[in-house]
This record gives structure tokens, sequence and C-alpha cells, in this order.
């Protein structure tokens, strides 16, 4: 009788604290935060959408199917994005303070542990010092899961890394990973990079129906500059970035359109930031976030970025800052005329 309690014993602590073939779970506990809501979603199949988890005590417990492997994003209540590395099985822990989210640990496996001390060790450097660490990290273990995600952040997203660079890091990630079908499914991205919306290519063909039933494309506007741009409220430099349209669409009232792209999951938190920035352009927002078909459309790979686009539907000018890359050109079409 003592064996078989002794049995039962063990299997009820493997049970609640190990992980099941097939699951991935994670926990969390943190400081100075008694209720709320994190939001998480997976680019990569980890989850189907967006998942709402709840926080109690400064607590949770998320538990979702998992047959492989997925990177999840966990969204914080003020908006900012923590990365997690998810394996079937897997119990992934963390544990921080709400005050400080920059310092949050993420335990259970190697990648987040790697990650975690990636981040914690760089958290204070500027973009220069940590694009400088992910290629050291890069180079030293260009076997990781970590190494991925650091190319993808610092690299294959980035607006200021020439192709010749990407392509370096690509091909010796590739070479260490050749079985990797996330690196693969990016070569054509790669190849293609930055022509997309290069100077002088049409704009693309973008069509979506808004709440109210009014269907949007990119022929309706035809005949008059455009400026579109993508934005979220959880970035704050896209946020930052609204006021400067606002203020270029009433200089030119009338000469030029505007429409916004969000990639907000939470739809109170932007319509918050555009009411209170005057939004009376035309925005949508199919909160799909990075999985936007949109998105994956016009090949967007931050935000906030800008197109403008001429009364022929060519691109004039994109990038990523409006008054350095959109801001000068929108002078010329107007001095123009």
């Amino acid at each position: 009788m003592k064996r078989f309690i002794l049995y039962a014993l063990v299997a009820f602590t493997l049970l609640s604290c190990g992980g099941s073939e097939g699951r991935f779970r994670l926990k969390g506990e943190f400081e100075h935060l008694r209720q709320g809501e994190f939001y998480i979603y997976s680019n990569d199949g980890g989850t189907s959408g967006f998942d709402t988890i709840k926080i109690e005590d400064g607590q949770f417990d998320y538990e979702t199917d998992l047959r492989n492997h997925a990177i999840y994003y966990l969204l914080y209540p003020n908006l900012s994005e923590q990365v997690i590395f998810g394996t079937s099985g897997d119990v992934i822990t963390l544990k921080g303070d709400a005050r400080n989210l920059k310092s949050v640990e993420v335990k259970g496996s190697k990648p987040n542990e790697e990650l975690t001390a990636f981040r914690l060790e760089n958290k204070d450097k500027g973009l220069v010092g940590i694009r400088e660490a992910a290629v050291a990290f890069m180079t030293h273990s260009p076997s990781s899961p970590v190494s991925v995600f650091l190319f993808k952040e610092y690299f294959l997203l980035a607006n200021d890394v020439s192709q010749d660079e990407v392509k370096k890091h690509y091909r010796a990630l590739c070479e260490a990973q050749p079985d990797n079908l996330l690196l693969l499914s990016w070569q054509s991205d790669i190849e293609n990079r930055g022509r997309l919306l290069k100077k002088g290519s049409s704009l693309p063909d973008f069509v979506f129906t808004l709440k109210d039933g009014r269907k949007v494309q990119a022929s309706d506007y035809r005949g008059k500059p455009l400026l579109v741009n993508f934005w979220a409220s959880w970035e704050s430099r896209s946020r930052a970035e609204t006021f400067r349209i606002r203020r270029m669409l009433k200089g030119n009232s009338g000469k030029i359109e505007a429409v916004s792209i969000s990639l907000d999951v939470n739809d109170a938190a932007r319509k918050g930031i555009e009411r209170m920035d005057s939004v009376s352009w035309t925005s949508y927002c199919d909160f799909q976030a990075w999985n936007s078909p949109l998105v994956k459309l016009f090949g967007i790979r931050s935000i906030p970025f800008f197109i403008l686009v001429g009364a022929d539907g060519k691109v004039l000018a994109a990038g990523a800052s409006y008054e350095k890359d959109i801001e000068p050109e929108i002078k010329k079409l107007f001095e123009s005329r």
C-alpha cells in the first residue's frame, strides 16, 4: 500500500510539474500585477489566432496544443512584446516585475534561457550595440533557434541593413541549419527584399472591407496622391507619427488621401489612440498583426512604415521615417503644382 501511494505521488508530481507530449504549457508569476490580461499569438502555427491569458493574483497558467515547434509572442498589458520558444512537451516559466518588463526571466528550455541572457545583457544598449551582439551570437551559435530569431529581428525585418549583409548572415544560418523550414521559407523574401516598394514600382493591388461595409481598394485612389502607413498602438514610434499625417492632410486638404493599416490585436487600444489623435482618414485593422494578408501583400517587415504613391499609382517614396523618407517627397510633389 505504501509503495502504491509513493507511485501515485510521483505520478501526480510529474503530471503537475511536467509537460505532455503534443502540448505546450506556459506559466508566469509577476510582482506588482494583481489582475490583467496578456495576449499570445504565433506566426508559425503555435496558435490558430490570438489567445487571451488571464492573470489572477499575479499568476497565470496557459496550455495549448503543439505538435512540433513554434515561436510565441506574448503581449503584456503595456503592449510590449515577449518572445518565447515553444516545443511540444515544454513547460516554460516566466518570472519578473511588472514595473520592469525588460528584465523578465524565461526558463524551461535552452533557447529561452539563451534569449533571456542575451536580452538582459544587452537591454541598455542602443540598436547598433544590440545588432553587434546579435552578430556575435549568430557567429558563435549558428545552430541555435535564437540565432534565427535574432537574424529575423535585427536583419531581415530591418530597413537600414544592406542586402549583402542580410544575405551573408542568411547563408551562414542556412549552412548550419539546412533543414530549418522557417529559414527556407524566407528565401524568396530575401531575394526580393526591397524590390516591391522600390521607387517607380506599382502600388500593390490591395482591397479590404471596413466595418460599415464599405469596400476600399487601390483603384479608388487613382488620380490623386496617396499615403499608406502601417502602425500599431503597441508600437510607440508608429503612434508618434500619427500627428504628422494629420498635420500633412490639414495642410494639403483635398490634394492627397491617406490610408492607415493597423497591426493591432486590441480594438479598444487602437480606437483610443485614433480618438486621441483625431484620425479622420480611412483606417483599417483585421486584428491579425503580422499574419495580416495586407502585411504580406506589401512586404512590410517593421512598423511604422510609410508608402507615398503618386496619382498614377507608382511609388514615390517608402520608408520607416515620415520626416526623413516621406516629407521631402510630399514637399516636392506639391511645390511642382
